[in-house]
């Protein structure tokens, strides 16, 4: 399909895969800015080949403009080679007073709530990897009791019979650490890739867990569909996302596993507020991210980084 109107280019400073398709997002988020379809409502993108630190283009298209949803392309180019492939689609957020309602929020018994287990009040900062280049940007409370259940899966009898089940479970309050920064749409992607990795969660126990440690999961595919605008209330923290994340299934070849990620809301940052009765139901989903990845290793993370790496000039 043709698009619609010229495509227009961005430059922006390319780095790893986690920051890339934030980057897209901001640039389409700009392309988007003085139309009626505002929002980032959903993001498909392929990753086809490793990032680096340097220059980068992204290179927006129209595909669609309808009544509700624009339909966008942007495809983000380094070194001269397409790394990064995506479509959008971009609406209006803002909810529709009046007629049916057509969302579940509590009090509903089939609402959605807060699956972290503690106030952020009460959580502690743990060490994020040193091997995340990112880490003095970020810190985060793990949530212990989620943690839990993936070492009770293990005790269950060999006996028994499991119906569904299965997987590991991650979950923690994350937060920016600079004080001048701020949740974004494009934060989203970030943060909805920024978990420990089916394979890291699994007891030693379990084979498949064997040298985990040192390995690199890229991600090959993702999608981010936003369920809601990023508070802007004083009621809501705004530098703190709380992250669940759940995966299933891990299968050969390469190890491909898949994560389903939900980034919620925070009353506060790690650390700090204060427990109130009903915090919980104040929380929303801000957006799911799936995505499915690999198990690689980290030697041939290093070997094509080498490879591909982009000379800047001054």
């Amino acid at each position: 399909m043709e698009p619609l109107h010229t495509p227009r280019s961005y430059t922006v400073v390319g780095q790893l895969d986690r920051y890339t398709l934030g980057q897209i997002v901001e640039a389409c988020t700009q392309f988007q800015s003085e139309t009626v379809h505002k929002d980032p409502i959903h993001v498909t993108a392929h990753f086809l080949r490793a990032t680096n630190i340097g220059p980068a283009e992204v290179r927006v298209s129209v595909q669609k403009i309808g009544k509700n949803f624009t339909n966008l392309s942007a495809d983000l180019t380094q070194g001269g080679h397409t790394k990064l492939t995506s479509h959008l689609i971009f609406g209006d957020l803002t909810p529709v007073p009046g007629g049916i309602p057509r969302s579940l929020a509590p009090p509903s018994p089939y609402a959605r709530r807060l699956p972290l287990s503690n106030h952020p009040s009460a959580g502690i900062r743990d060490r994020i990897r040193h091997t995340w280049k990112f880490h003095s940007l970020l810190s985060w409370s793990l949530d212990r009791t989620i943690l839990a259940r993936n070492a009770t899966r293990s005790q269950t009898r060999a006996d028994t019979e499991i119906i569904g089940g299965g997987g590991a479970e991650w979950g923690a309050w994350c937060e920016l650490t600079r004080t001048d920064d701020e949740i974004k749409p494009s934060s989203i992607p970030f943060f909805g890739d920024t978990f420990h990795s089916l394979p890291v969660l699994l007891p030693g126990s379990e084979p498949a867990s064997q040298g985990a440690s040192d390995c690199w999961f890229p991600t090959v595919t993702m999608t981010v569909e936003f369920k809601a605008r990023i508070p802007s209330s004083q009621d809501y923290a705004s530098r703190t996302v709380g992250l669940y994340c759940e995966s299933r299934f891990l299968t050969d070849p390469h190890g491909r596993h898949n994560a389903h990620v939900e980034v919620w809301t925070a009353p506060s940052a790690i650390g700090q507020g204060k427990l109130e009765a009903g915090w919980r139901d104040k929380q929303y989903c801000i957006a799911v991210v799936e995505q499915m990845a690999l198990t690689l290793s980290i030697d041939l993370n290093h070997r094509q980084g080498n490879r591909d790496k982009v000379i800047s000039k001054l």
